[in-house]
């Protein structure tokens, strides 16, 4: 049998990165994500239980049930995605996560409003845990990666010497004829 991890990369590749992330990730970006991760795994058994009560005798519109549940655990699947790429401190998970977080607020308050404290309440308070350690773990400027890839593109080998990419320095200033 054949692995599926990518080639030179040991057989357990994406766990491999979370391990050695997880190691590696400062004390807000390990908060946000294990705190998706919870997220997740909340969404996830909601979504089960939602798709097992459509089986039931007492649900008026079973297809609504089942799609409910289905679009709960995608969702959960969406954001166990979005933890492992905040504790990787991936540049294209910070807006996703953000605007996942700021769509509970609007929930969280419509829970509150009906008094139901027990969810409304959590649900308030971890986005709002998650938006401060992105805020504190720099989730809005480059990482560290994402700074020395960009001043690759920009022209500069790792030390920020202006070269043409195959260790030969390129000249700068004005040309002179």
């Amino acid at each position: 049998m054949g692995s599926t991890s990518r080639p030179g990369q040991p057989a357990g590749g994406r766990f491999d990165e979370l391990r050695a992330a997880a190691r590696t990730a400062s004390v807000p970006a390990w908060v946000a994500s294990v705190l998706l991760a919870a997220e997740a795994l909340v969404l996830l058994a909601l979504g089960v239980l939602q798709v097992l009560r459509g089986f039931g005798s007492d649900i008026d519109d079973v297809g609504r049930a089942e799609s409910g549940g289905v679009l709960a655990i995608l969702g959960a699947v969406g954001v166990a995605v979005l933890a492992s790429g905040v504790l990787r401190r991936g540049p294209s998970y910070r807006s996703p996560t953000l605007v996942v977080q700021i769509l509970c607020l609007p929930v969280a308050w419509g829970l509150v409003q009906a008094g139901d404290y027990g969810y409304g309440i959590p649900l308030f308070v971890v986005p709002l845990v998650i938006v401060v350690a992105l805020l504190a773990a720099g989730g809005f400027g480059p990482s560290a990666g994402d700074a020395r890839s960009s001043a690759t593109h920009a022209g500069q080998d790792e030390g920020g010497d202006a070269g043409r990419g195959d260790g030969r320095q390129v000249p700068r200033g004005p040309r002179r004829r």
